[in-house]
């Protein structure tokens, strides 16, 4: 069994709690600005390693299941986007302790830049229960 469904889900938890963080941090901000930033970073690391195990899970996932291409590539390429999302929400929210210039705006486009991300991560997710539970032959993997 690949690594990465069982590493998959830190990374949604992280990403997603970041964004609600965030969200919360427009009204609390000084009290959530560090754990936003310590989800949304946590969280990109964690998405990177789970993107980098899904060949392995691409390769199990076609030999159980068969030709699955076509969902693999699109679930790739919204991990992808999530990951892009994600990373420059992390890398701005990072450059907000460091600078007090442009730092409402900043904080801002992280808001939108991890909404979005959240969405790409959301259909990601959708995605992968799709290629997994949407497939007759489960059941004979977890029976054997």
């Amino acid at each position: 069994m690949p690594l990465h469904p069982l590493i998959v889900h830190f990374p949604i938890a992280l990403l997603i709690l970041g964004t609600l963080i965030e969200l919360a941090s427009l009204k609390y901000r000084e009290q959530l600005n560090m754990t936003g930033t310590v989800l949304l970073i946590s969280g990109v690391i964690t998405g990177v390693i789970s993107y980098m195990t899904g060949d392995s899970a691409e390769r199990f996932a076609e030999m159980h299941f068969g030709n699955i291409e076509a969902v693999v590539h699109q679930h790739k390429q919204m991990a992808l986007g999530a990951m892009f999302l994600f990373g420059a929400a992390a890398a701005l929210k990072l450059l907000t302790h460091f600078t007090l210039r442009y730092r409402k705006e900043l904080l801002i486009v992280v808001l939108i830049l991890s909404i979005l991300g959240s969405g790409f991560l959301a259909y990601t997710g959708h995605l992968g229960g799709q290629i997994v539970y949407q497939n007759n032959k489960i059941t004979n993997i977890q029976g054997e």
